[in-house]
């Protein structure tokens, strides 16, 4: 049985449109980079790190948790598994002794650079129905709601 469409009003409606038109964008992208990356033999959450690490150099766990948008539990278990796989190496923070700085090993690194074309060509699909005007002001759109990404203000 076929619900009628509802009608909250013109401003309600441009609301939640835009809500679920990036929800759907976001989970679909997360569908096909989980995919991507089964393949590898990583989740998100570790390529994440091992990108950060890759291109930003070692950090403090706080440090990666918030470049990766990780919990401090899921970061734990990240970490963990990285290190046994010998991806990352943890070693204690001399300036503060309760701290530990991560960085990616030279197998962590070979990974990244095998990977990270691959990516961005998925990345160059995805966005290719758009401009690189349009890429531009989408990103300054997506910081202007409080995301974090970067464009030209």
């Amino acid at each position: 049985m076929k619900q009628r469409d509802r009608d909250y009003g013109q401003e309600a409606n441009r609301y939640l449109r835009l809500e679920i038109g990036i929800t759907r964008n976001y989970l679909e992208g997360e569908r096909r980079m989980m995919a991507f990356l089964k393949g590898y033999g990583l989740t998100m959450a570790q390529f994440g790190v091992l990108e950060a690490l890759y291109h930003l150099g070692e950090m403090k766990v706080g440090d990666l948790i918030e470049k990766t948008l990780n919990t401090n539990g899921n970061m734990t278990v990240v970490l963990k598994n990285l290190e046994r796989d010998g991806m990352v190496t943890r070693k204690c923070d001399e300036g503060d002794r309760r701290a530990s700085i991560i960085a990616v090993t030279p197998e962590g690194a070979a990974l990244v650079e095998k990977i990270f074309p691959a990516h961005l060509e998925n990345l160059e699909k995805r966005y290719a129905p758009l401009s690189g005007g349009e890429m531009d002001q989408l990103a300054h759109l997506l910081k202007k709601l409080g995301g974090r990404a970067k464009a030209d203000s």
